[in-house]
């Protein structure tokens, strides 16, 4: 087994942990410190994380050049940062597993409608798949 997949297979098991522990540990920073406070670090931070990995990896793209790119572009900021203070605001009123599940519903929701809208296809699985994870959820939350 080589290196480089060594290396992938610790980063994909470090982003599914903190996948799961980011949103509980924002949930208890926003009873202490406050929805927005909490949303600005954690932009500060992804913004930094971004700034570091474009100048190891690609310095192609100049400040001048973002002018160029379509505005559209840009919704996934908006998004993102849409869904940061919606986590940080439910985490503390959810339980910690619907905190967990609920970004990869709304990535399931999100990849097929993008499917649909970009390549015009419509996967019956992963529809089938997004309904048998609600069914689970709701049958969780009546316990």
């Amino acid at each position: 087994m080589s290196i480089a997949l060594i290396f992938i297979y610790i980063m994909a098991i470090t982003i599914g942990v903190l996948v799961t522990i980011v949103p509980i540990i924002n949930g208890s920073n926003t009873q202490s410190l406050g929805t927005i406070k909490v949303s600005y670090y954690h932009y500060i931070s992804a913004f930094i994380t971004g700034l570091v990995a474009w100048f190891l990896y690609d310095q192609s793209l100049t400040i001048s050049g973002l002018s160029h790119v379509p505005i559209h572009y840009y919704l996934g900021g908006i998004l993102g940062l849409s869904v940061i203070l919606l986590m940080n605001h439910y985490a503390i009123r959810i339980k910690a597993i619907h905190v967990a599940i609920l970004p990869f519903l709304g990535q399931m929701v999100m990849g097929l409608l993008l499917d649909y809208w970009l390549f015009q296809l419509f996967n019956v699985k992963m529809i089938l798949g997004l309904v048998i994870v609600l069914c689970g959820l709701y049958i969780q939350s009546k316990e």
